[in-house]
């Protein structure tokens, strides 16, 4: 394996790593951000009522970008599998 392709799996790989959980991370932010909004305005200071909204709101979105996210996983390998089958051993 050359370096460049070493490189071309890593960068892959850290861009997978962002799709997969930037609707998740993106879902929690504007949840955690609303639920602060209405913290705000009607002066209640519970950390639960921050945290569970999150929580929930990230368990829905994960749901249902499961498939999307196992489609997106299922074509990194394919491309994985063939860039492994350019590979020659050593001293080939």
């Amino acid at each position: 394996m050359t370096p460049e392709m070493a490189l071309d799996l890593l960068y892959e790989s850290i861009l997978l790593a962002g799709k997969l959980s930037a609707p998740i991370l993106l879902s929690a932010v504007v949840v955690g951000v609303l639920s602060n909004v209405i913290q705000t305005i009607t002066s209640i200071k519970d950390m639960s009522l921050t945290f569970v909204p999150k929580m929930v709101a990230a368990a829905i979105i994960g749901g249902l970008t499961m498939p999307w996210g196992i489609n997106i996983v299922v074509s990194f390998f394919h491309q994985m599998f063939q860039m492994f089958a350019q590979v020659t051993p050593m001293g080939v």
